[in-house]
């Protein structure tokens, strides 16, 4: 009898301790849905959309009538904020500055380090972030530059030369068929627009007969994106599950990633010290070795060293021959979906530019409706919905909750661009929301941040408008979009969701225009 006394006393201590921990949350910590052991709230979020996780988490503010909510991923305390006032906050707020530790991030590097500028925080990030852009400015990033726009231009014309021509080298029959005017979406536009930032960093840019290795960047960068994940898969939540399960945590998708893009980058870094000559500055590459040995000269290589150069170039590469490609993907399957939108892009094209040459970037301040298309197109299709994960550097306060110190912090992006409080009807894709009455458009009214914000804030937001600019209203001037035998709709619930969201691969038929 005292035997089963004692049995029952520790089944309801351990019944009430499971109840504690579920249920159990720091003082003051937002509302949200209770965790289990390993798991965290992650097997709640996938019961709420198991496809696109930050549209589950989202669900969470529906459930708990709150727009900031609080759970955990596996051990992880996280915070996802769901309205523009929050957003604002956490991106701006030097507090929530940090980046979340997780093991996606490190092993990117083979020393499994956090490295580069993404995943990274602290001194060394900032100083790596500023010497960068500082210097990469020079050659036109983050800036209108009259010889960049040339460098794209060609880019443009190489691109539509493939588009009408079909292929001509063994690895363009993966991006367009023979005879031309069929092509693969979006990887045929990412090796022009990273050949374009390869001239930046390098001073130099491949041959179409080259662009072999940039398409496979491209594939691999893809792969990247869409096996990681935007609140971090169980490889980030268990990083011991890829012993066990490799194939189906991600973990060799993401390591065949990871292996390509640094190779890639290591021979670009390697080639470049084995040349280098103080006497003769080549290209960005020469500025960053220059200020490398500078460093090393006075014992310091803790910021300035080989793999985190490499990092740094990858991660400030990558939204070129990935991001950028993709959004502009996303754009062409929905003039498919809304060709009247298309009709009225090429009429203003025709009425500003003309057929006779190619848009430039003197005549963006004339196209209203083609610019409110390119940043509605951003709006409805967040590339990056939940942001890169932030982190709270000390304990602090968000919408009048406590955010403990460490407290991975998430600004929805999708949920602020998706909110009917702000836009009236979200799922619509209507670019006039950003005119006013007269048809012109009013900055006033594009409150959205595809980009991130703060001091986080996408470093190469200037370089992908203009390149989408350029490229999207070259396509517009040549083409129509149209469904060629056989074809359907591209179906928008296929949309890969990752550690960014990107279209579903698929061959769009063009036309000439008339």
């Amino acid at each position: 009898m005292l035997t089963q006394i004692l049995l029952c006393i520790c089944a309801v201590i351990c019944l009430y301790l499971s109840y504690r921990y579920a249920v159990g949350r720091p003082a003051g910590f937002p509302p949200g849905p209770p965790r289990i052991p390993l798991f965290g709230s992650y097997l709640f979020m996938m019961m709420a959309n198991a496809k696109y996780l930050h549209k589950g988490v989202l669900k969470f503010s529906k459930w708990y009538k709150s727009d900031i909510v609080g759970f955990h991923m596996g051990s992880f305390p996280v915070v996802a904020v769901h309205n523009v006032e929050g957003v604002r906050e956490v991106l701006n707020r030097r507090e929530f500055d940090g980046r979340a530790q997780v093991y996606v991030g490190k092993m990117r590097a083979p020393s499994n380090e956090m490295l580069g500028i993404f995943f990274r925080e602290g001194p060394i990030c900032k100083e790596q972030r500023r010497f960068i852009l500082r210097f990469l400015r020079d050659y036109g990033f983050g800036r209108r530059f009259t010889e960049l726009e040339s460098v794209i231009q060609e880019q443009i014309a190489d691109l539509l030369d493939l588009i009408r021509k079909g292929p001509r080298y063994p690895h363009e029959y993966e991006l367009s068929k023979p005879g031309g005017y069929r092509i693969f979406i979006p990887n045929i536009l990412s090796p022009f627009v990273g050949n374009t930032f390869f001239h930046i960093l390098l001073n130099e840019r491949r041959p179409r007969a080259d662009h072999a290795d940039l398409l496979h960047l491209v594939k691999m960068g893809m792969q990247f994106q869409r096996k990681a994940d935007d609140y971090g898969k169980m490889l980030s939540i268990m990083p011991w599950i890829r012993h066990f399960f490799p194939k189906s945590s991600s973990y060799d998708a993401l390591m065949e990633s990871n292996v390509f893009i640094y190779k890639f980058f290591e021979k670009i870094v390697d080639y470049h010290l084995r040349t280098y000559d103080e006497c003769s500055e080549r290209n960005f590459i020469d500025l960053y070795i220059k200020q490398m040995k500078q460093e090393h000269a006075e014992g310091q290589t803790d910021c300035y060293n080989r793999e985190q150069f490499i990092m740094s170039l990858a991660d400030f590469s990558f939204p070129s021959f990935t991001a950028t490609g993709a959004q502009m993907g996303f754009l062409i399957q929905y003039f498919l979906h809304y060709p009247e939108v298309l009709k009225r892009v090429q009429a203003e094209i025709d009425t500003v530019v003309g057929r006779g040459r190619l848009p430039t970037l003197e005549d963006r301040q004339h196209m209203h409706y083609t610019e409110a298309t390119l940043r509605e197109g951003m709006r409805i299709e967040t590339i990056v919905p939940s942001d890169l994960p932030h982190k709270a550097l000390v304990d602090t306060e968000l919408m009048g909750y406590k955010i403990p110190k460490d407290t991975i912090v998430v600004p929805g992006l999708y949920a602020f661009h998706s909110d009917e409080k702000l836009w009236g009807d979200p799922e619509n894709f209507r670019p006039e929301r950003f005119l006013n009455e007269d048809g012109k458009l009013c900055l006033k009214k594009d409150i959205t941040l595809p980009f991130g914000g703060g001091k986080r804030l996408c470093a190469g937001e200037t370089f992908a408008r203009n390149i989408m600019f350029l490229m999207i209203s070259a396509l517009c001037q040549n083409f129509n979009f149209v469904l060629g035998p056989g074809d359907k709709l591209p179906d928008m619930s296929k949309n890969y969701s990752g550690l960014t969201t990107t279209p579903f691969d698929f061959w769009v038929q063009l036309e000439e225009r008339i």
